[in-house]
């Protein structure tokens, strides 16, 4: 199960928690946007007080990489106004909200910064990371936000597809927030594909019988590569093979590569154990 509290993150439970309604899971994204202050400090003083009404499930600062989180990720929290009917907030398995302490044109450093994408963007790879471990998909259904102008999604779009989402997408809110956003996808590499196996897994010693009897006749791959093997370790007991077909001299074959192996007695015995099964190195087929 996936951690509901991001790691790394300071945890402030707000209280106030709420069921999710189930779907696929998504994350929104919105930014502070306070002209009078531009602090983390004064603005987790806002979701853990005055404003814990309307509180995301994460504060983030990209330019010091703290992150606050009030919510766990299971709960909805309070960032969305309703679409009609449609409570936006309990959308999906997961609608994990994530306000950035960031307002358009903010000078930070003596600098100016017009988009949240201009930033450091400190602390982003963490949290895209725990977005990712929530089944959270690397994708904008309604295309990454460009500017601060409205461009709502369809009410289908957001009920049926999990991802990323803009403020300025959600139905029923009215809101021009986050605008340019950085790649989030670049700042964490997706995870690859484990590499198949150069090894044949054990199959289980099943896979091998028919009942009480080994299971002559059955077909499978797994049994040529086998053979192979067996006739490379110097255990062969065929006459013509191997082949994908199951016979008796498999049977005698590995029987006869168990007790190579030191087996005796019943041990020695078909079907193929997982010990000596790994010991062959049966090659991936």
């Amino acid at each position: 199960m996936p951690d509901l509290w991001m790691p790394g993150a300071t945890r402030h439970a707000v209280g106030n928690v709420g069921a999710m309604n189930g779907g696929p899971a998504r994350a929104v994204w919105h930014i502070t946007s306070n002209s009078k202050d531009w602090t983390f400090r004064n603005e987790f003083g806002w979701f853990t007080g005055g404003g814990a009404d309307v509180a995301p499930h994460l504060l983030w600062d990209p330019f010091t990489g703290e992150v606050a989180q009030f919510f766990p990720a299971d709960s909805r929290s309070l960032s969305l106004q309703n679409a009609g009917d449609v409570r936006t907030n309990r959308t999906g398995k997961y609608c994990v909200q994530i306000e950035i302490v960031f307002t358009e044109g903010e000078t930070v450093g003596g600098k100016k910064y017009n988009s949240v994408r201009d930033t450091p963007c400190k602390g982003l790879p963490g949290i895209v990371a725990w977005l990712r471990s929530l089944g959270i998909p690397d994708a904008w259904p309604g295309g990454a936000p460009t500017g601060f102008v409205r461009d709502t999604v369809s009410l289908d779009t957001w009920t049926k597809l999990g991802g990323h989402y803009g403020h300025n997408q959600i139905p029923g809110n009215s809101h021009v927030d986050p605008g340019p956003m950085p790649d989030l996808f670049a700042s964490v590499p997706a995870p690859t594909k484990p590499p198949t196996p150069v090894y044949e897994p054990f199959p289980g010693a099943s896979f091998f019988m028919n009942g009480t009897k080994p299971a002559i006749g059955k077909k499978s791959p797994i049994f040529g590569a086998m053979g192979r093997r067996l006739v490379a370790v110097g255990c062969g007991r065929y006459h013509v093979g191997p082949s994908d077909t199951l016979g008796q001299a498999d049977v005698d074959s590995y029987e006869a590569f168990q007790r190579k192996e030191g087996f005796t007695g019943a041990a020695a015995k078909w079907p193929p154990g997982k010990t000596t099964w790994n010991a062959l190195k049966v090659p991936n087929s």
